[in-house]
């Protein structure tokens, strides 16, 4: 993955770690993203240099790399129609309105966790296969 794109999608207000000395600064997440990323906020939130140390660092967020999920245009194309209103109400129930048009709409990503508990709606439906998603892409797990 190249360094530069993963760095693209930071949250805003991510907390950001400058301590080049830190033994775990090559796969600490927030480390990283201080190096990497171009942060557009005005006001940045850092960790202490001197609170952080190595494995004892509470802040420390190992980089993981996970595919992400997104849009659900698609998700009920191979569900009988009898079976659609329960399925959505079950998945709206879970995330919120709101929250579920994002996702549906592709506009903020399912992660692996809500992929489990939407394919987990889906086979207690009777649907073997689970979710199947509009697309997959692999980033970071913030």
């Amino acid at each position: 993955m190249d360094e530069e794109k993963i760095y693209q999608n930071m949250p805003e207000h991510y907390l950001l770690c400058y301590n080049e000395e830190c033994e775990q600064a090559a796969n600490c997440l927030r480390r990283l993203a201080a190096k990497y990323g171009s942060p557009a906020d005005a006001v940045l939130q850092v960790v202490n240099p001197r609170l952080n140390r190595g494995l004892t660092c509470k802040y420390r967020k190992p980089k993981k790399v996970v595919t992400m999920a997104y849009g659900m245009l698609h998700t009920y194309d191979k569900v009988l129609a009898k079976d659609i209103g329960s399925l959505r109400g079950a998945i709206k129930d879970y995330f919120g309105n709101g929250s579920y048009y994002l996702r549906r709409n592709g506009k903020r990503p399912v992660t692996p966790a809500e992929q489990q508990y939407i394919s987990k709606i889906f086979r207690s439906h009777g649907y073997a296969d689970g979710a199947v998603f509009d697309r997959y892409v692999d980033e970071v797990e913030w």
